[in-house]
């Protein structure tokens, strides 16, 4: 019989606890391209202007530069205040962008957990 296959581990960026991979929440940074102004000087030099911007993965699977933290709104705000996610991500993460994440951190994690507070996987 074969042995068990080992869940993959992931530490929250803001607290630092380890868990489940799928018991956390992915944030990815995704690289998008945009072309340069065509009567610009350097369009020549740099054809593609790369800029990036930060998404939250329900799949778990975006490619991406990625960081997870734990499903309590508590990490959230301390990644947050701390700069935790930028200093993952190695990108940073303008207020707008945050209140988005936020919006989307807090909808996902209210619909993960029904009414006893334990969390579904599907």
């Amino acid at each position: 019989m074969p042995a068990p296959r080992k869940q993959p581990m992931r530490t929250c960026v803001a607290c630092k606890t380890g868990a489940d991979k799928r018991a956390l929440v992915r944030f990815v940074r995704v690289a998008s391209s945009l072309p340069a102004d065509i009567n610009s000087n350097d369009a020549a030099l740099n054809p593609m202007a790369d800029l990036s911007s930060v998404r939250l993965d329900r799949s778990g699977r975006m490619a991406g530069r990625g960081a997870y933290l734990c499903t309590q709104k508590g990490c959230f705000e301390k990644a947050r205040k701390s700069k935790a996610l930028e200093r993952a991500l190695r990108c940073p993460i303008p207020p707008a962008d945050y209140d988005r994440l936020a919006l989307e951190f807090l909808n996902l994690c209210a619909t993960e957990h029904d009414s006893v507070g334990t969390v579904i996987h599907g």
